[in-house]
């Protein structure tokens, strides 16, 4: 009977830890999603202004405000935090964001490049992992599996290849984004 007992309270507990586990994971995927969404609309905003009112600064804000926000941020273990980018080359808009909580800590490259020509107009909008703790340490190789069937894909090395930005390819090298991240 006492080992029925103990079985019944471990499972308990294990089930417990668990659903703890899954509740921290898609916590954390709503996190990244809407950080990455929210830097999308910022990135539309400015990349849509002239390269000399653009404004980096208005990223920094928004990381702050991320992380301010209690409907992203209820548990308050939320710090988005703003890496280097830029938003001064012609077409393309692009920053490096950390998306830390008590669950994970994920560096993300996130741009939106925007053509309008002869040709008509081209948006290329996309992120892509640096580095995350859910990873093996150092630049990631591997998609970061978010749950939920969302999935973010390693930053391939061609983002840091030379030459102009176009409709199909961003630079993140153009802004300043290191293609070595540091440890997480």
């Amino acid at each position: 009977m006492l080992a029925v007992f103990a079985s019944l309270i471990l499972g308990a507990s294990v089930q417990h830890f668990f659903d703890q586990r899954n509740a921290a994971r898609d916590q954390y995927r709503m996190q990244v999603l809407t950080t990455l969404s929210r830097f999308w609309d910022e990135e539309t905003r400015q990349v849509a202004l002239p390269v000399s009112q653009r404004s980096a600064t208005a990223f920094g804000d928004l990381a702050n405000s991320i992380s301010g926000d209690q409907g992203v941020n209820g548990s308050g273990s939320l710090t988005v935090t703003l890496g280097v980018g830029s938003a001064a080359p012609p077409h393309q808009v692009a920053f490096a964001v950390t998306v830390a909580s008590r669950y994970a800590s994920t560096t993300i490259a996130t741009w939106y490049v925007f053509f309008n020509g002869h040709g008509g107009s081209a948006i290329n909008e996309g992120a892509c992992v640096l580095s995350s703790t859910l990873l093996p340490p150092g630049r990631a190789t591997a998609q970061l599996n978010l749950g939920g069937g969302t999935y973010v894909g390693p930053c391939s090395a061609q983002l840091w290849s030379p030459g102009p930005v176009t409709a199909m390819q961003p630079r993140l090298g153009l802004a300043g984004i290191d293609e070595s991240p540091r440890q997480q």
